[in-house]
């Protein structure tokens, strides 16, 4: 089954790209779905515990996922808040499942022992890490370490594979080399980001203080550690990419002669089943009312945004502008 689903997964995304190039209707590929902004600890960058929105009923969550399949969604990302707070979050697996999504599960796995061997209808897991403990916890304030790890074994022990996002706050190579070491010896993948600044989802903005050049040496450091063979999940080009960005105080501008595939191969939607062309445009953006309108019709292919160095934005973008390189690191042949 995984190798089907990852097939069904590759053709949608061929048909999106394809759609894409030649300027067709809207196909995204892939949503990532919030369950729920609720969560169980604090992130110092995160805003989504703070966004009071009302949650969607099992049957409307069900009704949005008919809805998405319909549109050729076929990757689904469910996440939160901490998607695991939700009391019926099995059942919403369950449904994404039997409508055949390929299911990726973000969540920071605290609440994981209490799902032990229930959550074997998830494809991909990601976690967060942001660096040593001590980083991690200034960050996503005070939890049990080494809970997370223990969830990660046993996650890896099922043979379901797992990616640790690590949000770059302070450009400290001592956490990225940390981490690498902790991806090796658990069999894990890693995924670093530049926090993002200025929209709805996160709390802070950039520090004045921000030191352009060292943060251009840390992703150059870990183009390096990726080329020689780190198991850092993020590819070659994301990484030039990022190294080349004029100002990492700012995570997105809008540049007319650019086009972003926002919208038209992935999107976001929030908790009330408001679909905006990725998590970054949310409050930037009229979102779009997926229970009550049909993405390809209303989305009008305008983003407030055409350029960025958002994490999972920029790897969904290199994927439709640079599909072949970006396809080859996603099969390790690059």
């Amino acid at each position: 089954m995984g190798a089907i689903k990852t097939l069904q997964t590759g053709l949608a995304y061929s048909q999106s790209l394809l759609s894409y190039k030649t300027n067709g209707s809207p196909r995204p590929f892939s949503a990532s779905f919030v369950v729920s902004n609720r969560c169980n600890i604090r992130c110092s960058y995160c805003n989504f515990p703070l966004m009071k929105e009302p949650e969607l009923t099992l049957p409307q969550v069900e009704a949005l996922f008919k809805r998405l399949k319909q549109i050729g969604v076929m990757r689904l990302g469910l996440l939160g808040g901490e998607p695991l707070y939700r009391k019926d979050i099995l059942e919403i697996i369950a449904t994404a499942k039997q409508l055949g999504f390929f299911i990726s599960l973000n969540s920071n796995l605290l609440l994981y022992d209490k799902f032990n061997g229930k959550l074997s209808d998830i494809d991909y897991f990601f976690t967060s890490l942001d660096g040593t403990p001590e980083r991690h916890i200034k960050n996503r304030g005070k939890q049990d370490y080494d809970k997370v790890l223990a969830a990660i074994r046993h996650i890896r022990s099922t043979g379901k594979p797992l990616t640790a996002i690590c949000v770059v706050t302070d450009y400290e190579t001592a956490d990225a080399d940390y981490l690498i070491a902790l991806a090796q010896k658990e069999n894990i993948t890693l995924h670093f980001q530049p926090e993002c600044f200025d929209t709805e989802i996160v709390l802070r903005t950039a520090n004045e203080q921000l030191n352009q050049q060292k943060a251009k040496v840390f992703w150059q450091y870990l183009l390096t550690q990726k080329q020689q063979g780190a198991p850092l999940t993020s590819s070659a080009e994301y990484f030039k990419y990022i190294i080349h960005w004029h100002n990492y105080k700012q995570s997105a501008v809008y540049t007319p002669e650019k086009r972003c595939a926002a919208g038209l191969g992935y999107l976001f939607i929030d908790a009330t089943g408001t679909a905006y062309p990725c998590a970054y445009t949310k409050g930037k953006t009229k979102g779009i009312n997926l229970l009550e309108e049909n993405w390809q019709t209303a989305f009008t292919k305008k983003t407030p945004c055409t350029q960025c160095i958002v994490g999972p934005m920029l790897e969904f973008n290199l994927l439709f502008e640079k599909p072949f390189s970006s396809v080859a690191n996603v099969l390790n042949i690059a």
